[in-house]
């Protein structure tokens, strides 16, 4: 017995990170398990605390998986999520009546992205303070929903993860090898969510305030530029995918003003945000506007008011916004505090301290009806975003630029919890910084962190696993219903409780 102790310790002593890395992948993976065999979801497409768009998901990836491609269509939503999707079908099989395969497998996806964030974050945070980290982003409440159930969030936060981690380590310069990878994960992010091809400004100027200012600027402008020249090679396929569709559109509605054919990931820019900015608008998703516009609320190119915003949504809404300033700008303020709303969520199975009774707004995740942890976190979160701007922790301001794009795209479009969910990896950092710099001057606390955030994490566990023993915890839900089947719209606004 001594002489496996022994063992064990010097398999520590001597390779603590990948010991590291290997732990927090299994702890979280198992957290997600224990979580999964506790809903009474687990077995079913989507989550009772995300919808989402797990219906077009499905469909796509089933008509990907048989190799039958779905009818010419706009090209509305990213193709990554959905083609992995198909291809884990493909792999393990149809579904034949329970999606928990599935589930679990995203559940893998999610608990190697905390591993991979905790090693990259040693290098920022220290490794006591990295730890904490990963505590806080393998037990979040909000990952626990999104990592097993079928949401686009689950892939985008690896891609988003290892592009912070690829601009942190080469921001005074990348070699080729890195300006490559950085291009090609930038790329695999946009056709995950279109927006974030519009982080390469946010990105440029990082590099551009940390460059290494004794280096020839040539080289290093032509490495960038490779960068960003690959990412636009790794989006080329899928642009010419859709000039094709786009085309074949537009030939079929010749009294119709064209659709431009031009159109990288998507096209839903324009339409999102006349949906976003209008009278009717309430700061999350809300399909009336299009609604309105006939065709029972599903887009159709040959829609003329449809095809309208579709071209002109972007002049439709800055002029709503222009006619109707103080409108605009509670809508604004809307918008910042449904993002703002993910603070609000908290940790373990049980959504602690929050709790688990709340709504969960259409296209969105969950959110508690206690939310007193949003005011303190997002005034934390401004504290680490403002010391990021000085000198000592200049190095944490590509956390607070990839917050700062994320704000803008929340105020021109939709406001979403699991928007505030989904930049994690440069989130939590920012939440810590106040606290680490508080802490610098007592360097005995930095000893004891690891200790109590694997204590922390052992009682979240074992929350976990006296929950799912119990097995399957029940919910009460209401809503609007549909009046020909009875049954909860999914789509629309529903309120949930836990069963007594």
């Amino acid at each position: 017995m001594s002489r496996s102790i022994f063992s064990l310790r010097g398999i520590l002593t001597r390779h603590p990170v990948p010991v590291g890395v290997l732990g927090t992948f299994l702890l979280s993976l198992v957290l997600r398990l224990l979580f999964l065999e506790a809903s009474m979801d687990r077995n079913w497409p989507f989550s009772i605390f995300f919808y989402g768009d797990s219906r077009f998901f499905h469909t796509y990836a089933l008509a990907w998986a048989r190799g039958r491609p779905a009818q010419v269509s706009l090209p509305y939503h990213p193709p990554l999520f959905p083609g992995c999707l198909g291809l884990l079908y493909q792999l393990l099989g149809e579904p034949r009546g329970s999606a928990w395969p599935y589930k679990v497998s995203l559940a893998l996806l999610n608990s190697a992205t905390v591993a991979f964030t905790w090693w990259w974050w040693r290098r920022v945070l220290g490794t006591g303070w990295s730890l904490w980290a990963a505590v806080l982003f393998s037990a979040s409440f909000g990952w626990l929903v999104l990592s097993t159930t079928y949401s686009n969030e689950v892939l985008y936060v690896l891609f988003l993860s290892a592009t912070c981690w690829l601009v942190f380590e080469h921001r005074s310069g990348p070699r080729w090898w890195a300006a490559v990878l950085l291009g090609g994960v930038m790329g695999l992010g946009a056709l995950t969510r279109a927006e974030h091809l519009h982080l390469w400004p946010f990105v440029l100027l990082y590099v551009w305030l940390h460059r290494d200012r004794q280096a020839a600027l040539g080289p290093q402008l032509a490495r960038w530029a490779g960068a960003v020249g690959v990412s636009l090679l790794v989006l080329a396929p899928w642009a010419l995918h859709n000039a094709r569709v786009l085309q074949e559109l537009n030939a079929r509605t010749p009294g119709l003003e064209p659709l431009p054919v031009l159109a990288p990931v998507t096209v839903y820019g324009p339409i999102n945000f006349a949906m976003a900015n209008h009278a009717g608008a309430t700061g999350g998703f809300t399909p009336d506007l299009i609604n309105r516009l006939g065709q029972d609320g599903h887009l159709d190119a040959a829609n003329p008011a449809q095809r309208h915003l579709l071209l002109h949504g972007y002049t439709e809404g800055l002029r709503w916004m222009g006619e109707h300033p103080a409108d605009a700008a509670r809508l604004l303020a809307a918008k910042l505090g449904r993002w703002l709303d993910g603070l609000s969520l908290g940790w373990g199975v049980s959504n602690l301290p929050s709790g688990l009774s709340g709504t969960r707004e259409p296209v969105d995740v969950f959110v508690p009806e206690r939310t007193w942890l949003k005011g303190p976190l997002a005034l934390l979160l401004l504290l680490g975003a403002g010391l990021s701007c000085l000198a000592p922790y200049r190095s944490y301001s590509l956390f607070t630029l990839v917050l700062l794009h994320r704000a803008l795209i929340t105020l021109a479009f939709f406001g979403y919890t699991r928007g505030m969910l989904v930049v994690f990896p440069a989130l939590v950092p920012l939440l810590l910084l106040p606290v680490k710099a508080l802490a610098s001057s007592r360097p005995t606390l930095a000893t004891r962190l690891p200790v109590l955030a694997s204590c922390a994490l052992l009682l979240l566990w074992l929350e976990a696993g006296m929950l799912a023993l119990r097995g399957p915890r029940d919910f009460m839900a209401s809503g609007s219903t549909d009046r020909v089947s009875g049954k909860l719209i999914q789509d629309d606004q529903v309120r949930l409780w836990p069963k007594r």
